[in-house]
């Protein structure tokens, strides 16, 4: 999180610099009292993933009808463990981290919305980049002696995409943002490692990584998703493209 601050404190000065041009040729009911921003909390990975995942966005309005906003925060994937064929036996993840960031520019229907940005209906180009690896001890238990292992996984994902949303506002000040379709193209990085932990000898197997592969698939929501390819190898990286779909709810404050 200390690495994204200087990002995110650059995104916000430069939303009180641009607005100055971006505001030419357009004019708003009232200079002063009209509130172009607002402050969010994206409450979707916080629900999906993990109770430590806060996912914070500014967004701020340049003209009547189009803003832009920027979000960043923590992103980590849920626990898991499980005994896998009376052979493997996975703890609890010992070691769990990861960010976020993403960005869009919003264009309100001007025809559509009875009021102003940042209230309605709107669409939009958007980016996003996602981050998060961990580590488990795992047990082989059918070795002789059983052999204490680690279990690694990295997982990156860029996305850039087109959405389309909506933001209530609420007697001028609370806001519920609900972005309900954004296909994007992703590329994504995943990277699994299995390795023999102290004194053990231990060679990976991809049987075993398969089989850890199908319990991160049952247990976490959406991971399938995360990487595209179904088979994995006893260590290193596999690089894909495809298509995803973005569901966001977020609430806010308006100021």
């Amino acid at each position: 999180m200390k690495k994204l601050l200087p990002l995110f404190l650059f995104a916000l000065s430069l939303s009180f610099i641009l607005p100055v041009d971006a505001q030419k040729g357009y004019s708003f009911p009232d200079t002063v009292k009209y509130k172009k921003n607002v402050i969010r909390w994206n409450i979707t990975p916080f629900l999906l993933w993990s109770k430590k995942n806060i996912n914070l966005g500014y967004e701020r309005v340049v003209s009547p009808y189009q803003s832009f906003s920027v979000n960043a925060g923590y992103f980590e994937l849920p626990q898991f463990s499980a005994n896998l064929l009376d052979s493997l036996n996975i703890e609890n993840s010992t070691d769990r981290s990861g960010y976020m960031f993403s960005g869009d520019y919003r264009f309100y229907f001007k025809k559509r919305n009875k009021k102003r940005a940042p209230d309605g209906l709107y669409w939009g180009p958007y980016g996003s980049f996602h981050h998060t690896q961990f580590k488990n001890r795992i047990e082989i238990l059918n070795q002789d002696p059983t052999v204490d292992a680690i279990f690694g996984g990295k997982i990156n994902i860029i996305s850039a995409g087109v959405e389309l949303g909506y933001q209530f506002i609420i007697k001028e000040k609370l806001s519920i943002d609900l972005i309900f379709m954004g296909p994007s193209i992703s590329m994504y990085n995943f990277n699994m490692s299995l390795g023999a932990e102290g004194e053990g000898n231990f060679d990976p197997d991809n049987e075993y990584l398969q089989a850890i592969y199908d319990i991160l698939k049952a247990k976490i929501p959406g991971f399938e998703e995360l990487v595209e390819d179904g088979e994995v190898t006893s260590s290193g990286s596999s690089i894909s493209m495809g298509l995803g779909l973005r569901y966001v709810v977020q609430v806010g404050y308006r100021f």
